[in-house]
């Protein structure tokens, strides 16, 4: 049980992670945290369970199709509501970002309905044992994708140029103008990538939670949680905190009650909002990505 505990928790909070990550690549580079996150996660999901429904085409094609859309959109949301008001209070760019939210969620509503779907697992679900205990294949999965993910991230923010663009841009945008990045299209890709990552959340989590139009969002009220826990100067800290609140409300389940998974998390985040609200690994705004 204690294996089974700790699979489960690792594949939810990989998923957490990438939501996580997202939330703080469109804080550092563009100053504004996305509570639309939510939406994307959806969007993905139903995208690609609508492709590989109707279209024909192979599961893996429909999944990154999925991720597309959902890319495509934020996008559409960086020219439509971020650019205009970039100059404008961070108040006015938060509300924005959830407008997005409500059309998206209303927009999924009239054209999917209120009903769930289904979206099969990009491996085959089969029981592997583990020491003696029954792992689905599925989890394993779930942990192996979503590390290869961040650490994909990471190594593009640190190992290539356009991630040292993104974070002097993150450091100081004007400064990074003038030294002749072209800030706008990094906020363009901060925006693509995090987007992505949302509708790539959303796609592998489906086969676990089904695909339905709120399927995002108490995943992205987690991944918040996990940012604070983590600490919003530091993407790795936030997704090392987001695997391990997966693990630890997994084992709330477990062995207190599956009605104290949710209430672990947000007490956890609120206790490190009194105590130490910069987070496990905080740093200065504007110090690291």
């Amino acid at each position: 049980m204690i294996i089974q505990s700790l699979v489960s928790g690792l594949a939810i909070g990989g998923i957490y992670a990438l939501l996580a990550v997202a939330f703080l690549l469109t804080y550092r580079v563009a100053g504004v945290l996305n509570f639309a996150q939510a939406e994307f996660v959806m969007l993905g999901a139903f995208v690609a369970s609508s492709l590989a429904a109707y279209s024909g085409i192979p599961l893996l094609a429909a999944a990154l199709l999925g991720i597309g859309a959902s890319a495509l959109v934020g996008v559409g949301m960086e020219q439509v509501t971020y650019r205009p008001l970039r100059n404008k209070s961070h108040a006015s760019m938060i509300i924005s970002t959830v407008a997005v939210g409500i059309v998206l969620h209303q927009a999924a509503h009239l054209i999917w309905g209120p009903d769930p779907r289904t979206l099969d697992s990009l491996v085959p679900n089969v029981s592997i044992d583990l020491f003696g205990a029954r792992i689905s294949s599925v989890s394993l999965f779930l942990i192996a994708i979503s590390l290869v993910l961040i650490v994909g991230l990471n190594l593009l923010l640190s190992k290539t140029r356009l991630g040292r663009q993104m974070q002097a841009t993150a450091v100081d945008a004007d400064t990074a103008q003038l030294m002749g990045i072209r800030t706008t299209r990094i906020v363009i890709i901060a925006f693509v990538i995090s987007t992505a990552l949302a509708g790539a959340a959303g796609i592998l989590v489906a086969p676990i939670f089904s695909v339905a139009i709120n399927v995002g969002m108490l995943i992205a009220l987690k991944a918040f949680a996990a940012c604070v826990i983590g600490g919003f100067g530091n993407l790795s800290g936030a997704a090392i905190a987001a695997f391990g609140l997966g693990i630890v409300e997994n084992f709330a389940g477990a062995f207190i009650g599956s009605d104290s998974k949710d209430l672990i998390a947000f007490a956890l985040m609120i206790g490190f909002l009194l105590i130490r609200p910069q987070g496990i690994f905080g740093s200065k705004v504007g110090e690291k990505l």
